[in-house]
């Protein structure tokens, strides 16, 4: 029936809202199916353990887009679109905004653009989300919010890189018209209630 991806930089509050927006949809009586990037499929949980793992070390960025689009693949295929064809709702932790953002416009040495979007495309097929939601939020707020957990590879990355990849949300945001910015520095009922609203026009 819909997709519906959540993205945006580390500390946005990503997987809270996540949770309480599919909580939000069943209650209406939607049948929802919160996904993560990567994982939600037994390729995508390996592959987001070798991604995450700050001993995995660095990795080139087209390496990265390799893994990230090869877990996308495996999770459009075998379980987004089957719970589109069934009438569902999907709800998803992150999309290929993310590898946008991270693996090529926030990163220094990034991949071509329109090559990513190829990629994304072939990882896709017909099956591209509805809207994403970048929930926004500045650097420093989003490391306060994380102090309470250790660090991923992607997280533990210096404030420069992070600057940069929220800079490249924006840039994505201008760029491609399914993808919207929620102001996700307020708090977290404020910023839930607006996903509601953006939610609801999806939906009879």
């Amino acid at each position: 029936m819909v997709y519906l991806v959540l993205d945006g930089p580390d500390g946005g509050g990503k997987s809270t809202q996540a949770t309480r927006l599919s909580v939000f949809l069943r209650e209406r009586g939607h049948v929802v199916q919160h996904l993560r990037e990567p994982g939600s499929t037994p390729v995508g949980e390996a592959l987001r353990r070798l991604l995450l793992a700050r001993d995995t070390g660095e990795l080139l960025p087209l390496t990265e887009v390799l893994l990230f689009s090869a877990a996308r693949a495996e999770l459009v295929a075998r379980v987004v679109a089957p719970a589109l064809q069934r009438g569902e709702v999907v709800v998803a932790e992150r999309g290929y905004v993310s590898t946008l953002a991270y693996q090529c416009l926030g990163h220094q040495h990034g991949v071509d653009f329109d090559w990513v979007l190829d990629v994304t495309r072939r990882a896709h097929g017909a099956c591209l989300p509805d809207a994403v939601y970048v929930l926004d939020v500045d650097v420093a707020t989003g490391q306060r919010r994380r102090r309470a957990r250790t660090d991923d590879r992607f997280e533990a990355r210096d404030a420069a890189f992070h600057e940069r990849v929220r800079a490249a949300y924006r840039a994505v945001a201008q760029r491609d018209p399914a993808v919207e910015l929620v102001d996700a520095s307020q708090d977290v009922e404020t910023v839930q209630r607006d996903l509601q609203r953006r939610a609801l026009r999806w939906l009879p």
